[in-house]
């Protein structure tokens, strides 16, 4: 039977022990009896506001728990990351003092300030550095390479980033040499998706979308990094003509939307959007290359994979834009693919920039496509889901040619024993 209200031991029926329900008190009445408390405080006419700021004591202000910052010299360089059009990246921990609790690694980006100046003379005003510009602008996430500081000294501008320990996602999809698997396929495009939809909200086209430019963090998840040929979303009724700075070629080659290259206004529309339909088309590229282990589109599709390079010949770009809209693309037909990925990925791959998927309603409308209607995109950002595991051996190590120290100044290095 169930406790009924008078028998229920939860609700007593009794007021507590000197409770007087008849005496009620208002709030100006128990003001007016602790007045004298407040001699002088307030004398009726006008309200009493104490002096802002108000002083803080020293003895009792908090301490920053982070500590000093980092500076050059507490980083010594381990060896060469990689090195690309806007710089080289060296893998850096720190020393002295800095490492008081054990060594951290970081990766550090240097640009060379002679190409920095080389930038004020090109066709985008007032902007030396648009990964520095892109970086400071974002707030962190956790699908983006964040940037922790900024050093300099007589040669170079350093950027201290986030280190993604795993590699590169290129070394990931290459080193198993062989399509994924529909839920590795999922797991990976969503964690793109979430960097492209905190680039969307920031008003970011990253403009250079590929494997290369993304890693894999020490928690298997991905993040996008190299912001040089970043640029900001043009604001609406904004020129876009085609001498836009949208349409001047940067970029990888096989990664490239059609709007992007040189004379990419041939075959769109006059209102051609540029912007992030840009990087929908990379993500639809990338997709593309994680489901077949091909590209779409590849003029050099006669040579294997492992000898496929990127931007090989002057006339590579050329070659691309003229196959991109000579024919559609092509499925292998000895890999098996389904129809919903089919589709996203056409979707994605839409010549017409304004028709292309993700062009207009951007990440909530590519999120929408049946393909990924098993993602929970809370869990997702919150990195709730277990990373999927293609391999259990370890990257192999690409051997790292001798870094130069006089190009680094500023930087010191490890001693080798």
């Amino acid at each position: 039977m169930a406790p009924t209200r008078r028998s229920s031991p939860r609700i007593s029926s009794r007021a507590p022990p000197g409770y007087n329900h008849k005496r009620i008190v208002d709030g100006l009445t128990l003001g007016a009896r602790y007045r004298r408390n407040y001699a002088g405080v307030h004398d009726g006419k006008e309200p009493f506001y104490p002096p802002l700021p108000l002083p803080i004591p020293k003895d009792i202000q908090p301490a920053d728990p982070r500590g000093p910052g980092l500076t050059l010299n507490d980083l010594e360089c381990v060896k060469a990351l990689g090195r690309g059009g806007n710089g080289s990246v060296l893998l850096v921990r720190t020393r002295g003092p800095a490492a008081e609790g054990g060594s951290k690694v970081f990766a550090l980006k240097a640009v060379g300030k002679k190409a920095l100046r080389q930038r004020e003379n090109s066709e985008i005003d007032n902007d030396n550095s648009r990964e520095r510009t892109a970086l400071v602008t974002m707030d962190w996430h956790p699908f983006v390479c964040g940037l922790l500081q900024t050093f300099y000294d007589e040669r170079n501008i350093y950027f201290l980033l986030e280190y993604g320990s795993g590699g590169s996602f290129s070394d990931l999809i290459t080193t198993q040499n062989r399509p994924m698997t529909p839920a590795q396929m999922v797991f990976y495009f969503a964690n793109i998706m979430c960097g492209l939809e905190h680039l969307e909200k920031s008003g970011i086209v990253h403009r250079d979308l590929k494997p290369g430019n993304i890693l894999v963090g020490a928690d298997g998840y991905l993040l996008i990094c190299d912001f040089g040929p970043s640029m900001f979303v043009p604001e609406p009724g904004a020129s876009t003509n085609p001498g836009t700075s949208f349409a001047n070629g940067e970029g990888t080659t096989m990664y490239q939307a059609p709007e992007a290259f040189i004379d990419g206004h041939r075959g769109q529309p006059p209102d051609v959007r540029y912007g992030t339909a840009i990087d929908w088309w990379s993500a639809g590229v990338i997709l593309y290359e994680m489901a077949t282990n091909e590209f779409p589109y590849d003029p050099q599709s006669s040579r294997k994979p492992e000898q496929r390079i990127a931007d090989a010949g002057p006339n590579i770009g050329e070659e691309m834009f003229a196959l991109i809209h000579s024919r559609p693309f092509q499925w292998p037909a000895q890999i098996r693919v389904g129809r919903k990925l089919k589709n996203l990925i056409s979707g994605l791959l839409t010549i017409n920039a304004n028709e292309r998927l993700g062009a207009c309603g951007g990440f909530d409308e590519v999120r929408q496509h049946p393909w990924l209607v098993t993602v929970d995109w809370p869990r997702m950002r919150r990195k709730w889901y277990l990373p999927p595991t293609l391999d259990t051996r370890p990257f192999p190590d690409r051997p790292s040619k001798p870094v130069k120290r006089s190009q680094y100044p500023g930087l010191h290095f490890v001693e080798s024993s």
